[in-house]
């Protein structure tokens, strides 16, 4: 689970509606972290938005239904939430797509929180409301266009609702499918140990499931197979040991 952080550093009054996210990018180096204590004393109207988040942590620095000053644009700033995708200019691809879905399923959890769809109305980019390059890495990594981000971010951001109400149990689940895409499409010399409550400790070795019996000392048995043993839920282990016989 990620990190989160809340506190409230402007209040200048209600959205006038809520139409929306606006997703940037930092166009920094800064965590969350640095965001927050840099913010503190930062004249608020030089810009701020809603969240500054990485892959480890999520700080929202104005509550979700106040407005922010994070596009530039007075009709937007009165109708859309703020989230920068922080360190787009030090991360590498890897870091930054991870530091950029967490953004997304936090998105995702406030457009869900709202009631609003999940579409390319509600889910917009920074340059669409002024002349500016953010959402920068983001553009580069996927497609160079407007459409293509937003294709992108709308994509991610229903399967992310697909799975979860909020950003931990989007966590939570993408992990459960990453692991069983991983065990059921394994190369034959990778090897996972799983265990569940009532159900003992399993093998999964190239999609096959192996029971191991009479294991009495997990600790010594993670030491001695160089392996952590992954607790699943009772329903998602059944389901290893059906596809795996």
């Amino acid at each position: 689970m990620v990190k989160k952080i809340n506190e409230n550093l402007m209040n200048v009054g209600n959205l006038i509606s809520i139409d929306g996210v606006v997703i940037h990018n930092d166009a920094g180096s800064g965590t969350p972290e640095w965001y927050v204590e840099w913010l503190r004393s930062r004249q608020k109207s030089l810009g701020i938005a809603h969240y500054y988040i990485n892959k480890d942590t999520i700080a929202r620095v104005i509550d979700t239904n106040l407005i922010g000053y994070h596009t530039g644009d007075y009709n937007s700033n009165i109708r859309y939430i703020g989230y920068e995708v922080c360190q787009s200019m030090s991360a590498n691809d890897k870091d930054f797509i991870a530091n950029e879905d967490i953004t997304l399923m936090q998105a995702t959890e406030d457009l869900l929180y709202y009631g609003l769809p999940i579409n390319h109305q509600t889910v917009r980019l920074h340059h669409e409301f002024v002349p500016t390059s953010c959402p920068h890495r983001s553009m580069a990594l996927h497609g160079n266009t407007t459409q293509s981000v937003k294709d992108y971010f709308v994509t991610r951001m229903r399967y992310f609702a697909s799975i979860g109400k909020t950003v931990d149990e989007m966590l939570l689940n993408n992990s459960k499918k990453e692991l069983q895409e991983t065990i059921l499409k394994g190369e034959e010399d990778m090897a996972i140990l799983i265990s569940a409550k009532n159900r003992g400790i399993a093998l999964m070795q190239g999609g096959k499931f192996l029971p191991i019996l009479d294991v009495q000392d997990v600790p010594k048995l993670e030491n001695v197979t160089g392996k952590k043993v992954v607790d699943l839920s009772q329903k998602t282990f059944d389901e290893f040991q059906n596809k795996g016989k």
